[in-house]
Parts: C-alpha cells; sequence; structure tokens
C-alpha cells in the first residue's frame, strides 16, 4: 500500500461497499430478529404474570369465600337455636345445598394443585366444617322438635335428622339449652378454630407461591431486559460504524472527486473499491488525453490568442474520436455580432473578446474536453462521456456563459454566444456534427444568445 501526501491518495483493492452493505443488513437482521424475540418473550412473561396474578386472585377469593360460608352457615344456625326464627334454617340449608360456596371454593383451589398444601389444608378445613354441620344440624332439629315445628317443611335433610332418643324426653327448654351448648360449646368452638387456622394457612401459602412466582417472572424479565439492552447498544454501535464507513468510504471520496473534477485534476484513488477502480478507470483516460494534449501542443497546434486548439487539429480529433466507443457531445459556438465589435471597436477589442470567450468555455468544461478554434469567432468543441442526461447541466452552463460576456467591467464589451449541441452514443460521427450545426443555425435564424440541443 502506497500513500502519498499530496492528494492523501492511497493505492490499494479497497473495500467493496456492496460486501460491507451485506455483512451490515446480515448484522442488522440478525439484531432485529433478536430484539422481535426478546421483545415477544417479554410479552409473554408480562402474561404469564398477569395470569398468574389473577389465577392467585381467584384462589384468595376461593379461601376468603369458604370462610364467609362456614361463617355463614354458623351465624345462620346459631340464631335459630337463640330466636327460634327457623327462616335462618331456611337460609341455611339454601347456602348449604343450593349456593354450595364452599364445595366451589374447594374445587377451585383443588382441582389444578391437589397435591399442593393450599389446596390440602383447604380440604381439610372442608371436612372440618362437615363435623361441624352435625352439630348445626342436631341443634336446629332440637330447636324444631321444641317449638313443635315439621322439619319436612324445612329441609329433608333435616326432617330425616334423627335425634339420640335420650334428647327424645327432654322438655322444651332443655332441648333449647342442648342446642345452644352444642353450637356454644368448647368442641364446636374448637374445630371453628381450626378451620379459620386452616384457612389462614392456606392463605398464606398462596400468597408466598405468588410472590415466589413474581420473583422468577422479575428474574426473567431483569435478564431478557439486559439482553435488548445489550443489543439495542450493539444496534446503534452499527450504526455509527455504518455512518463512519459511510463518510470514508463514500462521502468524503465524492467530495475530493468534485474538487478534482472542479479543477481538472486527476481523481484520487480513495474510498471503496467502487470508488478506487472508477477513479483508475478515468485517470487512465485523464493521463491518455494529457497525453494528446500535450503532443498537439509540442506540435503547435494551440492558437497563442485563446489558448485553445487550431482549426489544424481538427481532422485528426475527428478521426480519433470515431474510433472511440464513448458517449460524447460536440458543440458549436458562435460569437454573435462579432463583425460589428470589429468594426465598430477595432481588432484588439475583438481579439479581448474572443479571449475571454474562450477562457470561459476552457474554464467551464473539462480539461480533457478538446476546444477548437475554427475561426475568428467560432469554436467547435468536444466534450467527452457527455450524453443526453447531461443536457439540462449543459444549458446552464451556457447560459452562465452569456451572464457572464454581460460584464464589462474589464472593459470587454459586451456580447453572446449561439450554441449548437448534439451527442453521440458512440464517439464522432458526421451525422452527429451535421445536428449540432443545424441547431446552431436554427439559434443564429431565432434570436441568438442561448443554447439549442438538438
Amino acid at each position: 500500500m502506497e500513500i502519498k501526501d499530496k492528494n492523501i491518495e492511497i493505492k490499494g483493492k479497497g473495500i467493496k461497499i456492496h460486501v460491507l452493505s451485506s455483512i451490515f443488513i446480515a448484522l442488522g437482521a440478525i439484531i432485529m430478529v433478536i430484539l422481535m424475540f426478546a421483545v415477544k418473550n417479554i410479552y409473554d412473561k408480562y402474561d404469564e404474570s398477569r395470569e398468574s396474578f389473577q389465577y392467585t386472585g381467584m384462589k384468595l377469593d376461593a379461601a376468603i369465600n369458604f370462610r364467609s360460608a362456614s361463617d355463614y352457615l354458623t351465624e345462620q344456625s346459631r340464631e335459630c337455636v337463640i330466636t327460634g326464627d327457623m327462616q335462618c334454617a331456611v337460609n341455611y340449608f339454601d347456602e348449604k345445598n343450593i349456593a354450595m360456596t364452599r364445595e366451589a371454593s374447594v374445587e377451585t383451589i383443588g382441582t389444578d394443585d391437589e397435591l399442593k398444601m393450599e389446596g390440602k389444608l383447604l380440604k381439610d378445613a372442608m371436612e372440618k366444617s362437615e363435623a361441624l354441620v352435625e352439630y348445626e344440624l342436631h341443634a336446629m332439629k332440637l330447636i324444631a322438635e321444641a317449638k313443635g315445628i315439621d322439619s319436612q317443611n324445612i329441609s329433608d335433610e333435616l326432617s330425616s335428622f334423627k335425634l339420640p332418643e335420650s334428647e327424645n324426653a327432654l322438655s322444651l327448654d332443655e332441648k333449647r339449652n342442648q342446642a345452644i351448648e352444642l353450637l356454644f360449646g368448647k368442641d364446636y368452638e374448637s374445630i371453628k378454630e381450626r378451620i379459620i387456622w386452616d384457612i389462614e394457612n392456606a392463605t398464606v401459602l398462596i400468597e408466598e407461591e405468588s410472590a415466589v412466582k413474581f420473583r422468577e417472572n422479575e428474574d426473567d424479565l431483569i435478564v431478557i431486559l439486559n439482553i435488548t439492552t445489550l443489543f439495542i447498544f450493539i444496534l446503534f454501535i452499527l450504526l455509527v460504524l455504518i455512518f463512519i464507513f459511510n463518510v470514508l468510504l463514500v462521502v468524503k471520496p465524492s467530495d475530493k472527486f468534485l474538487k478534482a473534477l472542479d479543477e481538472k485534476e486527476k481523481l484520487p484513488e480513495i474510498g471503496s473499491f467502487e470508488f478506487r477502480k472508477f477513479a483508475r478507470k478515468y485517470n487512465n483516460i485523464y493521463r491518455s488525453d494529457k497525453k494528446n494534449k500535450e503532443l498537439l501542443k509540442e506540435q503547435g497546434e494551440i492558437d497563442e490568442l485563446t489558448g485553445t486548439l487550431k482549426v489544424g487539429t481538427l481532422d485528426l480529433v475527428r478521426h480519433n474520436l470515431s474510433q472511440s466507443n464513448e458517449p460524447l457531445g460536440i458543440m458549436l459556438v458562435d460569437i454573435d455580432n462579432f463583425r460589428t465589435v470589429k468594426e465598430k471597436k477595432g481588432f484588439d477589442v475583438a481579439d479581448k473578446v474572443v479571449k475571454k470567450v474562450a477562457g470561459l468555455f476552457l474554464t467551464s468544461f473539462k480539461s480533457s474536453d478538446y476546444i477548437i478554434r475554427i475561426s475568428q469567432d467560432e469554436f467547435e468543441l468536444f466534450l467527452l462521456r457527455m450524453q443526453e442526461s447531461d443536457e439540462q447541466m449543459l444549458l446552464e452552463r451556457i447560459d452562465k456563459i452569456n451572464e457572464k460576456l454581460k460584464d464589462t467591467s474589464d472593459d470587454v464589451p459586451e456580447v453572446s454566444v449561439s450554441v449548437g449541441v448534439s451527442f453521440s452514443a458512440k464517439g464522432y460521427t458526421k451525422d452527429v456534427e451535421r445536428k449540432a450545426d443545424m441547431a446552431l443555425n436554427y439559434v443564429k435564424e431565432n434570436g441568438r444568445g442561448y443554447c439549442k440541443v438538438n
């Protein structure tokens, strides 16, 4: 690799833009797939956490409902015993046999969690609650007998309950007292307390299970978020690298190319493989054109007044360009009203006009283009690698030249140029030159001072 300080020119193969772009696209695609997968996992974990909370809430509600139902049965049976209101007994059996809240609660917790402790605790609570039911049926049966109420009108279950023989002979007050003792005695209260203990412990286990699940999901989410953050950072670095490579391989070389073209110099071989390849091809053509120009200059074929080629080079240039396969633009230029300037201002001023016009064309086009003075006030330009797509740019350049020719601050009279242009896809042909001449004649016959492309 060779480095030239003058142009900061690096000779070498360079990096191929399409290869580098493919690598960046592939890396970007991989990162995006990973990020999409990570985002999906975040949503999945969110849904899992939400379902877990919902299920936990459902199980907690089941435990609370079980206790509420058990307490309701106790309240209704006790109120029936104390007040003798048999409607309480009706309410009792509606809850026990129709609503069946306790059974539903046990099913909610126990269906999917039969081997879990909270499920076992609630089933134990159900067994204890059923034990209390025996006490409650017994007590309500005593009250029904004491009041002489037919149990059949309340519930078949109550009607079928048989009192011990020893209690049949008790008086009404004794039956009432026996009923109160059953529902407020130590045995009943002991079972009731154990039911409450089972439910409270089941609730604690449900909450602990939920907390463990939440911590697991939280840990998983932290891992996923860390991975997501890492790959977002990698994606950012990738974008920075794309920007840096774009500047180094495309933007800076483009700026240097434009500067070199404006200064009519060789292109520096820098940037990507494609830019270097273009620069080498251009420079080969540039050197060849420059060599041809120098050869013509050595042969004395440069016009002393204007610095353009003499008319004697016209046939040689036509012959050389007819062998080319490159696109070509042919331009014919005529200085408008030149004879009038020469007659009124003299030959010296006329020479200044010609020199100014030639100078503007020399600075407006590439040094590799051929600019030939074919008569005192006419020029023919062969614009290398110029094609029809450059038409607008060409018209704008001629307009700028005509604008500058209006400026008389240099003591040169105001003039204009009429221009005819035609394009060839492959080198010089007489037909293309004839079309340019036709375009010039049209301009001269229709107002002068502008450019027409034929």
